[in-house]
């Protein structure tokens, strides 16, 4: 059975709590907009480096860049590519269901342009919560819940907190959003572990099938994705590229006769 942390830990309840209490304050104080407009103009670095500074960050935001950063695993944690994967797929059913169910418009669609920062392409869509956010905490989650070094922990809830504040920087996101992605992903990786340890997930096929959707999808960002900011389209080819390079041993283990997972 997949271990994990006891409900009782700090690393299960602190982070979607401090999300909650962030959420309730900014709506209490009708803050929203006026926290954005700081935030965005604050995390504003030498124009020469901040936008393909916080392009690049907001990058690993995205679902695709999320997932392949668990490539070099398979083979090695089956139980980080099996919580991590229902995670996924909870928090990609939240993410959704929470836009088309608030329809909020984004910074783009209710500020003047030149109120504010805005990076990279356009925004569209609706808002509520952050996406980009919302995939990244529930990663850091999945390495938070399950045996992991402290450090690494603290590394991915740092990397993840950038990358929400990354969304508004590019103009993305309102705050409100990103508390919000942060509550969304962590309780996705609650329950993408839990249920992980009372559904089969470990097994050999399993696993090929999600290795297989893994590499598939660094053919999808490496050749198919070419929508994206030019300013982090290097990164875009180079990362999955190295995670698959560094994967290769986990997938001759799946894959050839007679390895072992």
């Amino acid at each position: 059975m997949i271990r994990s942390e006891p409900l009782t830990s700090p690393w299960v309840w602190a982070v979607p709590l401090a999300g909650l209490l962030l959420l309730g304050l900014i709506a209490a104080t009708g803050s929203n907009r006026e926290w954005f407009l700081w935030l965005n103009q604050a995390l504003q670095l030498p124009p020469s480096i901040s936008k393909p500074f916080w392009l690049n960050v907001t990058l690993f935001g995205d679902a695709g860049m999320v997932m392949i950063l668990v490539l070099p695993l398979v083979g090695r944690r089956p139980d980080v590519i099996w919580a991590g994967l229902l995670a996924g797929i909870v928090a990609a059913v939240l993410v959704n269901g929470g836009k088309e169910l608030f329809l909020e418009p984004r910074p783009p669609a209710v500020l003047d342009a030149s109120s504010f920062h805005q990076l990279g392409n356009r925004f569209g869509a609706t808002s509520f919560p952050s996406g980009h956010t919302s995939a990244a905490f529930a990663l850091a989650g999945v390495i938070a819940l399950l045996p992991f070094d402290r450090r690494v922990r603290w590394l991915a809830l740092g990397w993840a907190t950038l990358v929400g504040l990354s969304r508004i920087a590019v103009g993305a996101h309102w705050p409100l959003d990103v508390a919000a992605g942060m509550v969304v992903g962590w309780t996705a990786a609650l329950i993408g572990v839990r249920l992980a340890r009372v559904i089969p997930g470990e097994n050999r096929w399993v696993q090929r099938a999600a290795a297989a959707l893994l590499v598939f999808t660094v053919y999808y960002l490496v050749v198919m994705h070419t929508s994206g900011d030019r300013e982090a389209r290097l990164l875009e080819i180079v990362v999955p590229l190295l995670a698959l390079a560094l994967a290769l041993p986990g997938l001759k283990k799946l894959f050839l006769p007679g390895g072992r997972t």
